[in-house]
């Protein structure tokens, strides 16, 4: 039968969605309760997410403090329009419908399966929580015990906990011996695809497409606060290094008699060794930095993330069929969406099929991550 009697774009379409729902790792772990907040269907589009107010809890004696509701917001912005357009010859035409998923479909959608998990990796940069050392990968029992620890030292809940782990970390944590024996066993740690199992009141995965984060040259040197900071500041002058140090946003450090964990959340260079504004979240804390504390800034690592569902958020929208296109279609299944059109290129003289959406993500919880 004639492939082009069945290959409509509503059945390209379909079968599209499937194989990118089936690939994904990252974006299967997100929340996407943000969705139907965007109006629009264009690259750009923001929402504004209201973040909840934080209380703490006061014992009362004889009089009650009173806080205030102080509710935060972040921006969440549709960032991307990923498109994959490939020419269509009049062999591929005549396909049956599983012979050109296999030849042209599948290769497609996991390409942009893996586009749209390594845009979400990316994210880290936005996130200050670390454990573990930068050239050590969960190779013991101790490192996954330490990955819930800091999850419980963060207080979040034990449901939603997810791991997302690079293939060397993999290949470390799938050595470690109760691990190996669950997977065998067949117990919650049994493997499939790529998930590594519930271990620890965690859900790992894998993911090769885990960034590798190279930390700027002042995580190699001796850098200390120049200047006190205040409490609440996102700021603060930097000294110590040779005349173009440099930070980059992601690079995750401690100073000196601080409580806390943070990160640089914009490129920096020095001039004659100092930077005079690095911008880093969260907010010093109470006491802030005092002037000459040293700065520890965790060295070029692989950027595993362990987080709360509700720590990531991604939204993926549909944009509206072409009215100059030959034909198309428009899908939304279970929160991702795609769309396929069929053109004719004037100046290559090909078919071609365009396979396109929209997408934002956005660590919106940093502290659930």
């Amino acid at each position: 039968m004639a492939g082009n009697t069945i290959l409509t774009p509503s059945v390209i379409a379909r079968e599209a969605l499937m194989i990118l729902v089936n690939n994904l790792v990252l974006g299967g772990l997100c929340f996407r309760g943000y969705e139907q907040e965007f109006r629009g269907q264009k690259k750009g589009d923001t929402i504004t997410i209201t973040v909840p107010p934080v209380f703490t809890q006061k014992e009362f004696t004889t009089t009650t403090t009173v806080q205030d509701i102080t509710e935060g917001s972040v921006s969440f912005v549709l960032e991307k329009h990923f498109d994959i357009t490939i020419a269509v010859t009049t062999k591929e035409w005549t396909l049956s419908l599983d012979d050109f998923s296999k030849r042209v479909i599948e290769p497609v959608m996991i390409a942009h399966a893996q586009g749209l998990d390594a845009y979400i990796a990316s994210k880290y940069i936005q996130i200050p929580n670390f454990v573990g050392a930068a050239t050590d990968p969960p190779d013991t029992i101790a490192d996954l015990v330490a990955v819930n620890k800091k999850f419980g030292d963060l207080k979040i809940p034990r449901s939603g906990r997810s791991a997302v782990l690079d293939t060397q970390a993999e290949a470390d944590m799938l050595a470690i011996e109760a691990v190996h024996s669950a997977a065998i066993r067949g117990d919650e740690g049994a493997l499939l695809d790529a998930q590594l199992g519930r271990y620890l009141n965690i859900n790992w995965y894998m993911d090769q497409n885990i960034p590798s984060h190279t930390a700027g040259t002042f995580a190699a040197g001796s850098p200390t606060v120049n200047g006190d900071v205040d409490a609440g500041a996102t700021t603060m002058a930097i000294t110590g290094g040779a005349a173009s140090e440099t930070i980059k946003a992601g690079d995750v450090f401690t100073v000196a008699n601080a409580d806390g964990q943070y990160v640089f959340t914009a490129d920096a260079t020095a001039t004659t060794g100092a930077i005079a504004a690095a911008t880093f979240y969260p907010a010093a804390p109470t006491g802030g930095f005092a002037d000459t504390s040293a700065i520890t800034i965790t060295a070029s690592h692989a950027a595993n993330l362990a987080f709360h569902k509700n720590a990531i958020a991604l939204a993926t929208l549909p944009l509206e069929a072409p009215r100059g296109a030959a034909a198309s279609e428009v899908l939304n299944w279970n929160g991702l969406s795609v769309r396929v059109v069929y053109d004719y290129s004037t100046s290559t003289k090909k078919d071609t099929i365009s396979f396109d959406f929209l997408a934002g993500a956005k660590v919106v919880q940093p502290g659930a991550a």
